[in-house]
């Protein structure tokens, strides 16, 4: 089945929707209030088109740095999975794990988690780079 206008299709035209014909119309005092709720959308339709992708990359970034080989996942379990990944990354970050020669995988991984969170939560900031 090929539903359409899908979600992030859906979220594009009620945030356009907002800007274009309602934010004009709206008091001084409104205006703060709904550009963040534009803001929010623009976010939440950027997060479902790479959901799935970013955490996949993620997933295996830090099987790389835990050097493992993660199955591929889905779902709740990619998510599950991540979340996990994530706590034991901490932990090895507190027990010095990655103070000395992998330092610099490390480093290489949180940036490109840093890059791809900043292209969906705020995307002109990696232009200004």
């Amino acid at each position: 089945m090929n539903d359409r206008p899908d979600a992030a299709e859906l979220l594009d035209i009620a945030r356009r929707t907002l800007l274009g014909d309602i934010l004009p119309r709206l008091p001084q005092e409104l205006r703060y209030g709904t550009l963040m709720i534009a803001n929010a959308m623009a976010i939440a339709g950027r997060e479902h088109a790479t959901a799935g992708s970013d955490a996949e990359a993620e997933i295996e970034s830090l099987g790389r740095l835990f050097a493992e080989s993660p199955p591929p996942l889905a779902g709740t379990g990619l998510h599950a999975t991540l979340d996990a990944y994530n706590r034991r990354l901490a932990a090895a970050i507190r027990a010095g794990r990655f103070d000395d020669r992998e330092r610099a995988a490390l480093l290489g991984h949180l940036r490109q988690t840093a890059a791809a969170r900043l292209a969906v939560t705020n995307p002109k900031a990696l232009a200004d780079q």
